[in-house]
């Protein structure tokens, strides 16, 4: 099991409101292993080193640097390496460190953004571009991608015998959801015998009397998930055969539910199988989703798309930008302007100067753009960023 932290957009915002510090940005491939604790933390210790190598070479105080260097070196930990038995089991015995525990529970990759007082780590299920940079502000372009690319979806999975909701990760075990009011068989929701038994109900029998107490079913099965549901924008996936899932889709209130679901009786699937079953339908999804925004690109550009870098900053910092694709990996060293968005582009990644694709993201979010995450080849012309602009802008 990988463990992830993701930034909430708060968490985001907060640390994009951090701007006039001496910031550093670390992202770095790791192991998940619990073995390869050691690895890791040299993979570590080897960017601290590097960006301390530009803070120097910036002239920065060198109290501010020392200051950075034992922030990096807590994080990093004691590493043991003991080879006495008695200090083995004393170690043992000990109380859990939580640095050790920290270097032992790993995902794919790691970001450590720093500045003179704080720290925050995020664990992340893809591996980043390794990369030590320092600005005045936070590299944040790497956690677009994790911010963005979909990570979990909801299942339905709905039989005449059986109904559940199951929350689907990329990196988790599945977790069943307890669904207030929701029925827990066709039989219980209409309060008569299974449906398939075709005896006289009142004034309802045969295949008529069946297909209404199905839609009667299915009515109480969408308004009991509604309620959990309501407020997310996770993706639901519907795993059901027919009459059931036609059934569905035509009472469904859900905006995110996918045209495309899981087909046969769920019954016969256990919550894991359904979610082998349901994340490459969220690839496939989120795969969608890029191809609409390149599509409305190519149908609005040159007036109100862009992938000129410059261009996007002038209107980013109008608040100009609706959608915004960027390269996730992508680092064009230079300078914002903070009046007019105009660009300074720099031969050199220093301390002097920031990302000015993570710029242009961080703007746009600020006011309110959508910002996506994408791999270079993905993007039209592979240009660093792809921007939808609400209007026209000069």
């Amino acid at each position: 099991m990988l463990h992830i932290d993701i930034p909430t957009l708060e968490e985001f915002r907060a640390l994009a409101q951090v701007k006039g510090e001496t910031c550093v940005s670390l992202y770095l491939r790791t192991s998940p292993w619990g073995t390869d604790a050691k690895f890791n933390r040299t993979a570590f210790k080897d960017l601290a080193k590097e960006a301390l190598s530009q803070l120097r070479q910036a002239g920065v105080d060198k109290g501010k640097i020392n200051l950075f260097e034992e922030q990096f070196d807590r994080f990093a930990g004691a590493e043991h390496n003991v080879q006495d038995e008695d200090k083995i089991r004393k170690l043992q015995r000990a109380k859990p460190d939580p640095i050790e525990s920290f270097w032992h529970y790993q995902a794919n990759g790691l970001a450590v953004l720093t500045a003179p007082g704080m720290m925050r780590t995020f664990r992340l299920p893809d591996p980043p571009k390794a990369l030590a940079e320092v600005a005045d502000r936070f590299h944040l372009t790497p956690l677009i991608r994790v911010m963005s690319s979909p990570h979990d979806l909801f299942v339905l999975a709905l039989a005449e015998e059986s109904v559940r909701l199951v929350h689907a990760f990329v990196n988790f075990p599945p977790e069943r959801l307890q669904v207030p009011d929701l029925p827990g068989s066709a039989e219980e929701a209409t309060r008569r015998p299974s449906s398939h038994v075709r005896a006289p109900r009142r004034r309802l029998q045969n295949l008529e009397g069946e297909k209404v107490l199905l839609h009667e079913y299915v009515r109480k099965v969408e308004q009991a998930i509604h309620g959990v549901l309501a407020g997310s924008n996770r993706p639901l996936v519907l795993a059901a055969a027919e009459p059931l899932a036609s059934m569905f889709r035509s009472v469904n209130s859900y905006p995110r539910l996918a045209n495309e679901m899981i087909e046969g009786n769920p019954d016969l699937m256990t919550d894991a199988e359904l979610e082998d079953a349901a994340i490459p339908v969220l690839d496939r999804l989120f795969a969608q989703e890029l191809k609409t925004v390149i599509a409305l690109y190519d149908e609005l550009k040159p007036e109100r798309a862009t992938t000129d870098v410059s261009y996007a900053a002038h209107a980013a910092t109008a608040g100009a930008v609706d959608q915004l694709l960027v390269d996730f990996d992508a680092v064009v060293p230079g300078l914002v302007s903070d009046i007019d968005g105009s660009v300074i582009y720099s031969a050199s990644d220093d301390a002097e100067t920031y990302s000015v694709v993570n710029e242009v993201a961080r703007r746009a979010l600020f006011t309110g753009a959508r910002v996506m995450g994408a791999r270079r080849e993905e993007l039209p012309d592979r240009a660093p960023l792809t921007a939808i602009l609400r209007y026209a802008f000069h």
